[in-house]
């Protein structure tokens, strides 16, 4: 089963994997980024943990590579584990929908016990025993929703690509909604160690080791699952494809999920800096004021000396002007440090112009994309998407805060709740 469906504009378009990606991917990480901005509990990468992902992914991806080479079958575990990863995170995006759909899809209705030393406590980490679990008809049906594209998915060997892309696009929203950098250090030394980590393995494993560890992974098709989106590939008279070439054009998630990554920390940025405006505004005034009312009442204090030398000083332009400047620098950082929330007071920006990095870092990794996608058809070979993924995000994002006088904000920006 290797039919799938199609918008019909792209059907029999040569380039037509080029929107369908992008499509894709950025509503993936649009909706990601957002789920994860509201969400009560979400796991950090540490700096430290950035410095080894590098490291980490190698080890995994050669593993893979050598067990593949001496023809260990591995889609009976490859299967089985995304068959539980699709079905969490399907299950997930749908009880999100069902949940806003009203109050009694968030009802408790059924109780599940918790086995002890399974739960700990959010605030605290102690483990937690007699615990129970709520279960809301959301979940439920969600949970049904999922084990049955699952099952779908795992029925048609991974080969319909409708179901294949769906059950990715719900992995990367889920990832990016429970996992996030604290920092702004953090994700962008990810980001960084990720690009050359991709091109090593695509660019270089073939001096080193004789192919392209990269592209023999992601290729093979005892290796197959939902960890990459598919577009057909079309037939093409005059320079048919050979018997044994791969029949998809193919985005690994990868290339999704950790641009991703960066563009939900600045959607995190730009909620932080847009919360509560009317507490800034009062914070601002009173600061403001109370400048005013102090010196007030340190002229009210010396009511017997004050004659017309001292109210002449008062008045003087030197003396207001003073004011008016400590006055200001109060207001000013009053503002600013209501600005520095914790987690508990952050929202949503209400439109995209309040969300200026966020829309920028998104924007970023179309063009990205498509430079990727240019490079792709110009060499006529695969391509390490992050090569050309990240520079762009990572330039527009310094663009972007240095045209807003927002430059040190962004890179010494802390997300303190997660940090």
């Amino acid at each position: 089963m290797t039919l799938g469906v199609l918008p019909g504009a792209l059907e029999h378009a040569r380039l037509g994997y080029v929107p369908y990606f992008g499509a894709l991917a950025a509503t993936s990480i649009y909706i990601g980024a957002h789920r994860g901005l509201t969400r009560d509990f979400r796991e950090t990468i540490s700096f430290e943990s950035s410095l080894a992902a590098p490291i980490a992914l190698s080890a995994s991806l050669i593993a893979v590579y050598i067990a593949l080479e001496l023809h260990v079958d591995l889609s009976a575990v490859v299967s089985a584990y995304f068959f539980v990863i699709g079905a969490i995170a399907v299950a997930g995006n749908s009880a999100e929908i069902l949940s806003a759909c009203g109050s009694w899809w968030k009802t408790g209705l059924v109780k599940v016990p918790v086995p002890d030393g399974w739960a700990s406590d959010r605030e605290t980490g102690e483990v937690m025993k007699g615990a129970e679990l709520e279960v809301t008809p959301a979940q439920m049906c969600g949970g049904v929703v999922g084990l049955a594209l699952a099952s779908a998915d795992l029925q048609a060997g991974h080969l319909n690509f409708t179901l294949n892309n769906v059950i990715a696009c719900c992995i990367v929203t889920d990832f990016l909604s429970v996992i996030g950098f604290g920092s702004f250090k953090s994700c962008a030394t990810a980001l960084c160690g990720l690009l050359a980590y991709d091109a090593f393995w695509v660019f270089k494993s073939e001096d080193v080791i004789g192919k392209n560890v990269m592209m023999t992974v992601a290729t093979n098709q005892s290796f197959n699952g939902p960890f990459k989106l598919l577009f057909p590939r079309f037939e093409d008279v005059l320079n048919p494809l050979p018997l044994d070439s791969y029949p998809f054009s193919l985005l690994g998630l990868g290339d999704v999920a950790i641009p991703g990554l960066l563009c939900a920390l600045m959607l995190r940025y730009d909620a932080s800096r847009a919360v509560d405006l009317r507490g800034r505004a009062n914070a601002a005034a009173s600061a403001f004021m109370s400048i005013f009312e102090s010196e007030g009442a340190e002229v009210a204090s010396m009511p017997n000396r004050y004659d017309g030398d001292v109210k002449g000083e008062y008045e003087s332009d030197g003396f207001r002007s003073g004011i008016g400047k400590r006055a200001g620098d109060a207001a000013f950082f009053a503002y600013d440090e209501v600005g520095d929330i914790g987690d508990d007071s952050i929202s949503v920006p209400s439109s995209l112009s309040g969300r200026a990095f966020f829309s920028a870092s998104l924007s970023a990794y179309l063009i990205g994309l498509i430079v990727a996608v240019s490079a792709n058809i110009l060499t006529g070979e695969g391509q390490p998407a992050l090569v050309y993924l990240v520079p762009v995000i990572l330039g527009v994002v310094a663009y972007t805060a240095i045209s807003r006088g927002e430059s040190d904000r962004v890179f010494e920006f802390v997300d303190e709740k997660r940090e």
